[in-house]
């Protein structure tokens, strides 16, 4: 049996017409008090964006904090989503985002811990080593100033990799062609 936990989803980006009585989500809630859509139509799916223009769903009790239909639904169709998961028991609070577009990236999902509100996190133990050899050289003062500039660009750098890669703001939702 799976673990529940809260959890809420955001759509946007580009859902063609043709796809719309596929879209897996006439069994979630479009916010926290149990809210439905009437059914899956344009109208409905437009009017139930919120003020961002996305399309938000909730869910109290979600299986793994996850939409697992939706998500792969989404996936498969190259619809850009985002999933914040509460974190419960031995499982962390969870930032998920799918941007199909996502340039540089050979997987456009990115899975990042996060708080309790969504905000991604770093690990103090990814840091600690970069930081105490910040501190190492801000006390270092025998090396020249360029010495200096390039040891920091190079900790810089280092610092950069282990921090959550930019996501960008999910488009609006549009439907769009047939």
């Amino acid at each position: 049996m799976a673990d529940r936990m809260s959890a809420e989803i955001w759509i946007g980006g580009r859902l063609r017409r043709s796809l719309l009585e596929q879209l897996p989500v006439s069994d979630l809630c479009l916010d926290w008090d149990d809210n439905r859509l009437q059914s899956v139509s344009e109208a409905n799916l437009l009017a139930a964006r919120d003020e961002d223009g996305l399309l938000h769903f909730a869910d109290a009790e979600a299986a793994w904090g996850e939409f697992e239909e939706l998500e792969n639904w989404l996936r498969n169709h190259k619809i850009p989503f985002q999933r914040h998961s509460e974190g419960k028991y031995e499982y962390s609070p969870r930032l998920v985002a799918f941007r199909p577009d996502l340039k540089g990236k050979r997987n456009q999902d990115i899975d990042l811990l996060a708080t309790q509100t969504g905000n991604p996190v770093v690990e103090m133990v990814s840091i600690e080593k970069i930081i105490d050899q910040m501190a190492g050289l801000a006390a270092d003062r025998k090396q020249p100033a360029v010495r200096h500039l390039q040891r920091w660009e190079k900790l810089f750098a280092k610092l950069v990799k282990v921090l959550p890669p930019h996501l960008p703001p999910l488009p609006p939702l549009e439907i769009v062609g047939g």
